[in-house]
């Protein structure tokens, strides 16, 4: 124990005078910062946005109730194409809603899918597809974005830097002449590994944890505190120290084959080019074979036919005339009913004859980029960097599991509307300023959090069982190989 201490002491006093370890601990803290101050820019961006959705929904929804009680009580006359007693028109658009999926507490720890897929819809009786797939579908890999944030640095850049202070731990000394002497005292190469490894590992790893809980602290403790998202901070430490771990045992089993540190450095490059780049390529290719991503020309053409096959049964009732144009007093209701425009009734029915007939295909769509996601799971322990972005992005709540769940609660809320206002379309029965407040109104249910956390807990024991294994080998072979 007490040559360990004094290999530790010496190794920071090393490091110290030639600066290596505070310049990687200070580029660490700045990279993250940064990319915590991105990160948090784009939250507040979004939280911002939604405020000012609600807003305006909410201001929209008292203009329409105003107008209501001006036309019944006759001050108003009412428009024809924006007239809020029309169950048709304000279910089709002019008194829709939002269905918004508020960002998480973390959601500055990584930007994942949050600025490629949508976190709100506005939901109206038209179909599905004129609102939620507008996006082009694709492999969850493919959706990746090169955008900064404190996983981009934790994921791509924190293993150089282990890489920077650690390819050379024990061939520096030995081109130097100097391990010879070091192992005259009683102490074993083992030891000597050990200790030049934890010298490292201790301060690297404890600037990386202080640089990412540090500013949540700050700036985001009280909306953790608040939501309950504590435990999904603990859990992304848990997977940050996890991966660090990896890759601290990667350079001790690299320098335990004995090489030169230029062989070292150059293997070290090339083990974080194949884990961080090439096999979450490689996972992709084996995710789109194995479940192809949906094609949206297909949907779109699909949508098509379907719609011109609800004009030619419709056509009828697309074909009356805008009686109500020329005589304004079928605008105005008479004992509660109000003569819903045939045309209007028809665009309705379409609508529903499209989501009728699209379910299938959309709920095809959807499995199968389920079917995706699983796979990435399932195949993730090719690659800890791949097994660490999964885990974070889905406890920042910007993982890809999080908006398919958000788009089925829509699906749930589509129908819901539709509901509310079918009899009322179809019966003439006119939208009233007690229907206001019955209006069915979405409401975002979180994933079952012990769901999340025990999945994200598995992907860091994985990276934890690799870690272990090469800490195993590495030790093994420096106690059988002579690298004097």
């Amino acid at each position: 124990m007490k040559s360990f201490s004094l290999i530790l002491r010496n190794e920071w006093r090393i490091m110290i005078a030639d600066k290596s370890l505070i310049l990687v601990c200070t580029l660490l803290t700045l990279l993250l910062s940064y990319g915590f101050f991105i990160g948090l820019s784009e939250a507040v961006s979004r939280d911002e946005r939604v405020r000012e959705l609600v807003s305006q929904q909410e201001r929209g929804q008292s203009g329409i109730v105003e107008q209501i009680q001006r036309i019944v009580s006759g001050h108003e006359k009412p428009d024809v194409f924006a007239n809020p007693l029309n169950p048709a028109l304000v279910g089709s658009g002019l008194g829709s809603l939002y269905a918004i999926m508020h960002s998480g507490a973390l959601s500055p720890l990584a930007l994942g899918q949050s600025d490629l897929l949508p976190d709100h819809y506005r939901v109206s009786t038209r179909n599905k597809t004129t609102f939620m797939y507008q996006t082009e579908n694709e492999s969850p890999w493919n959706l990746l974005t090169g955008r900064f944030d404190p996983v981009f640095v934790l994921v791509y850049l924190l293993p150089l830097f282990i890489f920077a202070i650690s390819y050379n731990l024990l061939s520096s000394e030995k081109e130097q002449g100097t391990l010879r002497m070091q192992l005259s005292h009683p102490v074993t190469l083992q030891t000597l590994m050990f200790g030049k490894l934890f010298a490292r590992l201790v301060p690297v790893l404890g600037v990386t944890i202080l640089a990412v809980i540090v500013p949540f602290l700050i700036l985001r403790g009280d909306a953790v505190m608040v939501s309950g998202q504590l435990p999904h901070l603990v859990v992304a430490i848990i997977i940050i120290g996890a991966y660090g771990f990896f890759w601290f045992a990667v350079t001790l089993f690299v320098n335990s084959f004995g090489f030169s540190s230029a062989s070292n450095a150059l293997i070290l490059v090339g083990t974080w080019v194949f884990l961080v780049l090439v096999a979450p390529v490689l996972l992709n290719v084996f995710v789109s074979r194995m479940s192809p991503a949906p094609s949206r020309i297909e949907l779109a053409t699909e949508t098509r036919l379907i719609t011109i096959d609800g004009l030619n049964r419709y056509h009828e009732l697309l074909s009356s005339d805008y009686r109500h144009i020329k005589d304004s007093s079928m605008l105005v209701p008479s004992d509660g009913k109000f003569e819903v425009p045939e045309r209007l009734q028809a665009f309705y029915l379409i609508n529903k004859a499209v989501d009728e007939k699209i379910e299938t295909l959309l709920g095809d769509f959807e499995s199968r980029l389920r079917a995706q996601q699983d796979l990435v799971e399932r195949f993730g322990f090719v690659s800890p960097s791949v097994l660490t972005y999964e885990g974070l992005v889905s406890l920042a709540g910007t993982g890809t599991r999080r908006y398919q769940d958000f788009k089925q609660q829509v699906n749930d809320y589509h129908r819901e509307w539709k509901e509310f206002f079918e009899p009322r379309i179809m019966s003439g029965q006119i939208v009233t300023v007690a229907d206001f407040e019955k209006l069915p109104r979405f409401t975002w249910q979180e994933p079952d959090v012990s769901i999340l956390l025990a999945g994200s807990l598995a992907k860091a024991l994985q990276i934890f069982l690799a870690t272990v294994v090469l800490f195993a080998l590495g030790f093994m072979r420096l106690a059988k190989v002579d690298v004097l």
